[in-house]
């Protein structure tokens, strides 16, 4: 099939075995990907929805999971990618010689692989009882002629301070060999006398060349009467990178790209993969995006790019950060397309994934307010989020601090005693009295007069329940509709605001 131009600069929400299927064959200049072992959420089973994954206990039955789930996905990925292209899948060590050996050979073919790059993710970890794992792994699969662009380093601050010795008006240099050793055997058209020498094994370089380097004083000659090269450090490109990555620190506490995602990747990362394997004007895949780094580095290095993931708060992440980060703007410059806005796919969404939709949609239907989620699903003490009322706080609450961003945005450091009002969600069609009063006990606990309560519908025995507490005990609770989520319609809720004080 002849290539197609695919649609750029554009994030699907989906399940990227989907996805891909609607991409042409051979279009796809680089392919990035670094799946996490449960990529939709229903692959628990591998290692847990956290940044820390336990060893395999059935090494077999495990990594064969895994690899079912992988397979037809990469597979994919060869489909769309040109014979041209580059591929590279980020795994660690549960399961980098299974992707290796039983899905990226079999699919790739072994000739294919270029690389395995071992990129040190952290300078220390608490194993105990084994040899600490301090490294991720980057497989590299290419086609035949495959772009590249050599990466160079800065010499090691060692090398340079062994080697290059020696100084003149011109800069720092060490001596090289212009003369070919015995290794190198003799060549008739290299073998000449020079100034009164005349080399064993011949020079490495043509007469005519070498008079030149002399006149432009970069021949040297020993005590002993042997000549050298100059080799001035200024103009060395460096060494080339080796597979062994050391020098890119990992996503730092208190970095300013640091997006609390579990397992976010530096963009330096991503820059040194997008420069070594692709041009400009070309275009970088990136199906397993999470925060969209692989995003972000293409878009700053002037490539096109598509992003795929199968999270929705991802595919919100991702837009928010191509907004912040690279002066990109929804809707003109980029598009998110698929997001789940009917209340089908919002039921079919895993537990995790449906909490962060509502407490974000309901941020967004409530004018000046935003919202922080739980950070996980379980030990949230009955509270999934908290609403911020960004005008409230700002102008009678007192935040600690607004500071002015770029056309008038105003972002808040919270302070864990300033008001909010406590979200709970729950996946059900019908919730009960029970659900009310669990979600009114950590709201009395908290502290609070008020909550949002999100779901799909909800038992008379809920709504009676709300009614009793606001008449006996002035705490209310608000419930709110997925439908009304979608439509984000909220006049009833904004009065209750009002009257409460709120706004």
């Amino acid at each position: 099939m002849s290539e197609q131009a695919p649609k750029t600069s554009v994030i699907y929400c989906g399940d990227c075995l989907d996805e891909l299927k609607r991409l042409p064959d051979n279009c796809i200049d680089l392919v990035y990907i670094d799946p996490p072992f449960n990529s939709n959420r229903n692959y628990e089973v591998f290692w847990g929805d956290t940044q820390q994954r336990r060893a395999f206990e059935d090494r077999f039955g495990d990594a064969k999971a895994y690899c079912e789930y992988m397979f037809p996905r990469v597979a994919e990925i060869y489909r769309v990618l040109k014979k041209t292209g580059s591929f590279y899948y980020h795994c660690d060590w549960h399961a980098s010689h299974y992707i290796k050996v039983k899905i990226l050979d079999e699919i790739f073919g072994f000739n294919a692989f270029q690389n395995e790059i071992v990129w040190k993710r952290t300078s220390s970890h608490n194993d105990t009882k084994r040899w600490a794992h301090i490294h991720d792994t980057i497989l590299f699969y290419a086609g035949p002629k495959f772009s590249w662009n050599p990466i160079y380093l800065e010499h090691d601050k060692n090398y340079v301070e062994t080697f290059y010795r020696y100084k003149d008006d011109r800069g720092v240099y060490r001596l090289d060999h212009i003369i070919r050793s015995a290794s190198m055997g003799p060549r008739p058209n290299l073998t000449y006398e020079y100034k009164g020498y005349t080399p064993e094994w011949g020079w490495r370089t043509t007469r005519d060349k070498l008079k030149a380097l002399d006149k432009d004083d970069r021949i040297t000659w020993s005590r002993t009467g042997r000549p050298y090269l100059k080799r001035y450090l200024h103009e060395q490109k460096g060494v080339t990178a080796p597979t062994i990555w050391d020098d890119i620190l990992p996503v730092q506490a208190q970095a300013s790209e640091r997006l609390g995602y579990p397992t976010q990747k530096p963009v330096a990362l991503l820059e040194r993969i997008v420069k070594a394997s692709s041009n400009e004007g070309d275009i970088v895949l990136d199906p397993f995006c999470g925060c969209g780094t692989a995003l972000v580095a293409a878009q700053k290095l002037n490539r096109r790019w598509i992003g795929i993931d199968i999270a929705p708060s991802a595919c919100r992440v991702m837009g928010e950060r191509l907004e912040r980060d690279c002066g990109l703007k929804r809707n003109r410059d980029f598009m998110i397309e698929n997001l789940p806005i009917s209340v089908k796919r919002l039921r079919d969404l895993p537990p995790d994934e449906f909490q962060e939709w509502c407490v974000h949609a309901l941020s967004q239907g409530i004018p000046g307010s935003t919202s922080v989620v739980s950070p996980t699903m379980s030990g949230d003490m009955g509270i999934d989020g908290k609403l911020y009322l960004v005008d409230r706080l700002s102008l009678k609450a007192g935040a600690k601090k607004v500071k002015k961003l770029k056309k008038g945005e105003q972002v808040l450091a919270f302070d864990p005693l300033e008001n909010y009002i406590p979200i709970q969600v729950k996946q059900k069609d019908k919730v009960g009295r029970p659900d009310i009063d669990e979600f009114y006990a950590a709201i009395k606990r908290d502290k609070r007069n008020r909550g949002f309560f999100a779901a799909f519908g909800y038992a008379d025995t809920a709504r009676k329940e709300c009614e009793r507490l606001w008449l006996e005990e002035q705490i209310s609770i608000q419930l709110v509709t997925v439908k009304q989520l979608i439509d984000r319609d909220f006049r009833k809720e904004l009065e209750y605001i009002r009257m409460l004080g709120g706004g």
